[in-house]
């Protein structure tokens, strides 16, 4: 029976010698925990925002592929696709001649 008793005693004991361990953990629960809320608040705004930045890219796609399927272009290319070619490589070579300034 005493060895229960001195049993008790010492975890009573354990509990009150490390006051301020106790103090440290609490407040690094606190602070630990507050972290956690402004992770959640900033990954809900984040993901707000990924998603309304997709609406808005999708639409735009929508419309750009609206104008390019509407535009003369497109119909030359696809009426004279060699010409076309060798248009953007022609565009290419002398764009690069420019860049390069020789």
């Amino acid at each position: 029976m005493s060895t229960k008793k001195s049993a008790a005693n010492s975890q009573v004991n354990q509990e009150h010698t490390h006051p301020v361990s106790d103090q440290l953990a609490d407040s690094l629960h606190s602070t630990v925990d507050a972290l956690h809320d402004t992770a959640a608040k900033t990954e809900e705004q984040l993901r707000h925002k990924g998603d309304a930045s997709s609406q808005a890219l999708q639409a735009q796609k929508r419309l750009l592929e609206k104008k390019w399927n509407a535009s003369g272009i497109k119909e030359y290319a696809t009426e004279n696709p060699v010409k076309t070619a060798g248009i953007a490589f022609g565009a290419g070579v002398l764009l690069t001649m420019l860049l390069r300034g020789k």
